[in-house]
């Protein structure tokens, strides 16, 4: 496999999924402990690590694991995003846990349940003071 960048060898760069049970660190998961960082920088520079290569690396509360895979982007010296194929490592965490400022929004399904229970509580107590209404009428 060749590394480098280039749009040629970010069309031939292949994509793994993240590991079974785990997934990939996020923004949402707060910033990339330093020392994590360090670690999985040493196991990208150690050549005779193979791709496919992981570790797992204790976290307070939790295991990260580190994997060695090919990326189809990287960042240049100044930050900005370059593509190509590069020999990269994946942050992931267990899948079972959730970002920490995720939120999750309410389903579409519970929002549309309430539009309807409001409709019909408008409409029975429309109902019910037209019949009010009706029965003080009549006396």
């Amino acid at each position: 496999m060749t590394f480098g960048p280039g749009p040629q060898l970010a069309a031939q760069c292949p994509r793994v999924p993240a590991p079974i049970g785990w997934r990939p660190w996020v923004d949402e998961d707060g910033p990339t402990p330093d020392d994590l960082v360090k670690h999985a920088q040493a196991m990208t520079a150690d050549q005779s690590a193979p791709l496919g290569a992981m570790e797992s690396f204790p976290l307070p509360g939790v295991v990260a694991l580190i994997r060695i895979e090919p990326r189809v982007w990287a960042r240049d010296a100044q930050g900005n995003f370059i593509e190509g194929c590069f020999r990269a490592t994946g942050v992931y965490l267990p899948a079972e846990t959730a970002p920490v400022n995720q939120v999750t929004p309410p389903s579409s399904d519970s929002s549309g349940l309430a539009k309807v229970i409001g409709v019909l509580t408008v409409v029975s107590l429309a109902v019910g003071t037209i019949a009010t209404v009706a029965t003080w009428k009549r006396k």
